[in-house]
């Protein structure tokens, strides 16, 4: 795909690759994720999960293995599978490799940013905009991700966009319950515009701070719903 094509048009990793019964289910179980009907470590048991989505076996296990090679499914063994917990330590490791990989994408990438780059990276934060002002939870996490890709995809190191589109899913389990947080959700649209505009006016140190911050509000909700309220995970210097 094209360095300038625009979010808009860009489908998540597996989309191309699997059959629309087994995208449809993962999209349910995100939804779900999102919603807190599914919590970290709950078991994902294929039966109920035909069940909810009036989906067959084979379809259903096809999509717990692609979540499984995402990141955001585990399967310990002897307990089956299960969505991804994090503890303290695992978060906030997983969050510093997040912060090295943004930082060193806001260091490559062309600035200011003009033209065609500039007006797809606007319109993916329109697209993201509008699905926040939807209510549509599967088009705002589909959306974010997608400006996400365009911004990082700016960097023009398809080995570094690469990785940093893995951990946001790995990070998936982490960020989903800011997706249906309201004032997390504002924010997120008020960031992205600001992102926008420090590419456009050449403002390289405020969209590296931008980028560390913009991960802080969803990773706290998550603390706060299932570890240590009080824990604090201490920024990458």
């Amino acid at each position: 795909m094209s360095q300038k094509s625009s979010a808009a048009t860009q489908r998540a990793p597996y989309e191309t690759d699997l059959p629309d019964q087994v995208r449809t289910v993962i999209e349910a179980i995100e939804t779900d994720i999102i919603r807190g009907r599914i919590l970290p470590r709950t078991r994902l048991i294929e039966d109920h999960l035909m069940e909810d989505y009036a989906a067959k076996r084979h379809v259903v296990r096809a999509a717990l293995v692609e979540l499984q090679r995402l990141g955001v499914v585990v399967k310990p063994p002897h307990l089956g599978a299960q969505l991804r917990r994090f503890d303290l330590r695992e978060l906030a490791d997983l969050y510093r490799m997040r912060n090295v990989l943004h930082r060193a994408a806001v260091a490559m990438m062309p600035m200011p940013l003009e033209g065609e780059r500039l007006q797809a990276l606007t319109q993916a934060m329109q697209v993201h905009a509008d699905a926040a002002a939807s209510g549509d939870l599967i088009a705002i996490h589909r959306s974010n991700m997608a400006f996400h890709r365009e911004l990082y995809g700016l960097c023009d190191n398809p080995y570094l966009a690469e990785s940093i589109r893995l951990h946001d899913w790995l990070s998936f389990p982490a960020r989903a319950y800011g997706v249906a947080d309201a004032g997390a959700l504002e924010q997120a649209c008020r960031e992205h515009a600001d992102m926008v505009d420090a590419l456009r006016t050449g403002d390289r140190p405020r969209l590296d701070e931008l980028a560390q911050r913009h991960m802080e509000r969803a990773r706290d909700i998550y603390v706060g719903k299932f570890l240590d309220a009080s824990a604090r995970i201490t920024p990458a210097p």
